[in-house]
């Protein structure tokens, strides 16, 4: 399997994750370690849960 990495903020992870996802590409949002604000973080983990429950109700 191949993987893309997909670097910026939540806002343009979430509009990478909104396209794919309106378009029945399966995928998911992992967790990198990497060091953000408490805010991004925050975000991410969101994002994380938003997606993730979207992909595992398919």
């Amino acid at each position: 399997m191949a993987k893309i990495e997909i670097k910026g903020s939540p806002e343009e992870l979430e509009r990478v994750a909104t396209f794919l996802a309106n378009n029945n590409i399966k995928f998911n949002v992992v967790k990198d370690y990497g060091n953000h604000s408490l805010d991004d973080t925050t975000r991410y983990n969101q994002l994380i849960l938003k997606y993730n429950a979207v992909e595992s109700e398919k």
